[in-house]
């Protein structure tokens, strides 16, 4: 028997962003953040940690792209429950906390996820922000992550702080 995996996306073209955007975000970041990228996280592979004084990140890249329904208990795209991934991320965030001594954001990012309205009329709309929550995982989109990450303004580590979570992040052992 052949199992076939679904789709990646199923979003026409004009609704998915640029294939370069992630990459170029994350180099915009470099200036002002610490950008670890490719850490492994208790089974969770290809992690990228941002840290800065505004805090600590741990972003878990997704290469989905879809439809979106949610509430705040639970995340589907593209027909998929995706609350078993919600719970390895909340799980791998608090075993980064618990190694590092400081609070850790969870987030998943998407390539792209669009309200079910918007496939419909084949266009995304303006007043949709791309963020939401689930079980305190942080949900964006490959445009929506900068901004999310603009609006943490407070500093909540010092440059100490920052350069031994960097330190502590290289030599543990996940």
């Amino acid at each position: 028997m052949f199992f076939r995996r679904k789709p990646l996306t199923t979003l026409p073209q004009q609704l998915l962003p640029r294939a370069g955007l992630l990459q170029e975000t994350l180099s915009k970041l470099r200036s002002k953040w610490v950008v670890l990228e490719n850490i492994q996280i208790d089974h969770l592979h290809s992690c990228t940690v941002l840290i800065a004084g505004q805090g600590c990140f741990v972003l878990f890249l997704q290469d989905t792209a879809g439809v979106i329904l949610h509430n705040p208990r639970s995340l589907i795209v593209n027909d998929q429950n995706l609350m078993p991934q919600v719970a390895l991320v909340q799980q791998g965030t608090a075993s980064l906390e618990t190694r590092l001594g400081h609070r850790v954001h969870a987030v998943m990012v998407f390539r792209q996820l669009i309200e079910p309205a918007e496939l419909k009329s084949r266009s995304l709309s303006a007043s949709v922000t791309r963020e939401w929550e689930i079980d305190s995982v942080k949900i964006v989109t490959w445009d929506s992550l900068l901004p999310y990450l603009s609006m943490f303004t407070r500093k909540t580590l010092s440059e100490t702080e920052v350069q031994g979570m960097q330190s502590r992040i290289a030599r543990l052992e996940f």
